[in-house]
């Protein structure tokens, strides 16, 4: 009987300590995942610059979706022979432009049905909390058969932009105008300049 008893303890004994090794084994690899997460995290420099962006391979929201750029392109077949192209095709610039002394960037998309009108839009970001924000956006032409080779640049605190004001689908003229920030949002400074049409 006696032997019986003891068996029976040393077996309770070793299930005992077989469970603790398995918790303890779990909890190490806990342990360890979570050091190599934390190393992982410690290896990615925190973003304190807007320049570590790439805005060129950045995801960008447009009308309730978003879409993931490659080297500033993106296109999808939305029927057959039919392409949807969304692209960055001036800039990113860069430059302060609300007097903090840190840059931000202003850059161009296109979008539309490949080779048929477009519709253009300026976009400034800049970098809060780590993050590209919205500052603005500016419509440079709608559903209309112009490019231009620059609709914008940065000079001495101020967005200079340059619109396509259409004619149907066709460029009328060009109107230029400049913007500065008033510690809330972009106002123009003087007066319009009108242009000939500058399509490419």
């Amino acid at each position: 009987m006696k032997r019986f008893i003891i068996t029976i303890v040393l077996l309770l004994l070793c299930a005992a300590d077989g469970s603790a090794q398995s918790r303890n084994g779990r909890r190490a690899s806990r342990v360890r995942r979570a050091s190599a997460a934390r190393a992982s995290t410690a290896t990615d420099p925190p973003i304190i610059d807007i320049h570590q962006i790439d805005f060129r391979n950045y995801t960008f929201p447009l009308n309730n979706k978003y879409y993931k750029l490659i080297d500033g392109f993106y296109a999808e077949t939305i029927s057959t022979g039919v392409q949807w192209r969304f692209a960055m095709v001036d800039g990113p610039y860069f430059g302060d432009l609300t007097g903090d002394h840190k840059d931000e960037v202003a850059f161009v998309f296109s979008y539309g049905n490949l080779y048929a009108p477009q519709t253009t839009e300026a976009r400034v970001y800049t970098l809060r909390n780590g993050q590209a924000a919205l500052l603005a956006t500016f419509q440079l032409a709608h559903s209309v058969s112009c490019e231009l080779d620059h609709y914008i640049h940065i000079d001495d605190g101020m967005l200079n932009v340059e619109r396509v004001i259409e004619k149907g689908t066709a460029c009328d003229h060009d109107e230029i105008t400049q913007y500065r920030w008033n510690g809330s949002m972009f106002m123009p400074v003087g007066g319009v300049r009108r242009m000939p049409c500058r399509c490419m």
